[in-house]
């Protein structure tokens, strides 16, 4: 149509100037034949005037049409507006509305590459977090081995609680709720169906996994069955009830004689399977320590990754609450490494221990530094698998802090053996670590 009008446009400029020469026909014609002309002429000339006038005013109409059709809007400060295109009037459409906002949350979406990355900044984050997890981890091992240390133990102890408790609220806070925000993300556009509750559900697996890991290594590495156990104890007994020499001795004496040979210092039968015992919770407190180490060391490459992979103001923030939080997770971590017995060389081996969570953070970073231009974080696949391992993360955590450190400390004969006022101060700094993590909670 377009072209069609763009044709008409000389011919009727041509027509034109043909009336223009018949209205001014030479004098000599006859007087009807000029009167006549002239007529013709001017009817010719007014008709092709007004054609031509409406063909231009249609093909500019048309032409914008076009432009406004094939360009987005721009608005005053020069960016594109492309939710709002200009033929944007009563009559738009809404289906290309909805589309257009389709392909910019798509792009969006699998966006990789982060934003004001810098990278000297990054590289000195990796060793500030480096510096910080080994200072946490490593100060409670030398202060037990190293005699010039003057730390005192109640420090370290209320550090170890309060450590406790920042990693609790770490699980809770920081991992979980992370894994379900990332979980209900937009971009994922119900890839994780109807069901909402995935972090939950995790998070519950990781426990139940730690707890049956937990079972068969202790089954396997501690040694002896059950029926041995059993046997054990209960020849124990036996033997602890019998008279003493044979010697005939009345019901209460018996009772009195029987009460104290159930204790550890009782007649020499009874240390036959002390040391048992005490190999027994030596293995015990050493596998409950790698466990809760393995724990926090998957935990700390994933946060490591993440922060590498954030930018501008927020990665200052974020390295910031971190740093708080390796501080005193190694220093949880740190205290009950200092506690496990070593056969040889102990403080080498401690330290060596408290090495290997010191460079698990850092390991991520790398990581995170060596895929940051390929990444992006929320594309429906990164998105799934940052918020299944912060969900599995968080199941370990609660599993550890719960079962390695709460339960297992506040239990402890040596936590029994505190005053009350000891007590009442390891009970508040648990507190105060679950309080300060969850407050850094707001901003990182």
């Amino acid at each position: 149509m377009l072209y069609a009008k763009r044709n008409i446009l000389p011919i009727a400029l041509a027509l034109s100037a043909v009336g223009w020469a018949a209205t001014t026909a030479p004098a000599d014609s006859t007087k009807t034949t000029g009167l006549s002309h002239s007529i013709t002429g001017h009817i010719i000339f007014q008709s092709f005037t007004t054609t031509a006038t409406l063909s231009i005013a249609s093909a500019t109409t048309n032409s914008a049409t076009t432009v406004e059709e094939d360009f987005p809007t721009r608005t005053l400060s020069g960016q594109d507006d492309s939710s709002v295109p200009l033929s944007a009037t009563s009559t738009q459409d809404p289906m290309s509305s909805t589309a257009l906002k389709d392909t910019k949350q798509a792009a969006e979406c699998m966006a990789a590459g982060v934003e004001d990355w810098d990278r000297n900044l990054q590289i000195g984050g990796v060793f500030i977090i480096l510096f910080v997890s080994a200072l946490g981890a490593m100060l409670p091992v030398a202060c037990k081995h190293v005699v010039w240390l003057n730390v005192s133990p109640r420090l370290i102890t209320l550090g170890k609680f309060f450590g406790a408790g920042v990693i609790l609220a770490t699980a809770f806070v920081h991992m979980l709720g992370g894994a379900t925000e990332t979980l209900k993300d937009d971009c994922l556009d119900g890839r994780m169906g109807d069901f909402d509750n995935w972090p939950g559900l995790l998070a519950m697996f990781a426990v139940l996994a730690m707890h049956l890991i937990e079972h068969v290594l202790t089954a396997t590495y501690i040694g002896g069955s059950d029926d041995d156990l059993t046997h054990m104890l209960s020849h124990n007994a036996t033997t602890l009830a019998e008279p003493i020499n044979g010697s005939d001795i009345d019901e209460e004496e018996r009772k009195t004689d029987t009460n104290k040979k159930t204790t550890i210092s009782g007649p020499p039968h009874g240390h036959i399977h002390t040391p048992m015992f005490m190999d027994m919770d030596r293995r015990r407190r050493h596998l409950s320590t790698y466990i809760l180490e393995l724990g926090i060391a998957l935990h700390s490459v994933i946060v490591g990754m993440t922060l590498a992979v954030t930018g501008g103001t927020e990665f200052k923030t974020l390295l910031a609450a971190i740093s708080f939080h390796q501080f005193f997770e190694g220093m949880a971590l740190g205290t009950r490494i200092s506690e496990l017995q070593f056969m040889r060389r102990p403080l080498v081996l401690g330290l060596l221990n408290a090495l290997v969570f010191a460079l698990t953070t850092p390991l991520g970073q790398t990581i995170g530094i060596g895929i940051r231009q390929s990444f992006a974080p929320r594309s429906p696949s990164s998105l799934i698998v940052m918020g299944v391992l912060d969900s599995l993360s968080a199941g370990i955590l609660m599993y550890s802090a719960i079962v390695n450190l709460l339960v297992e400390e506040f239990a402890s004969p040596e936590f029994r053996t505190y005053s009350r006022k000891a007590r009442i101060a390891c009970f508040v700094a648990m507190y105060a670590g679950c309080a300060g993590m969850s407050i850094i909670g707001k901003w990182a």
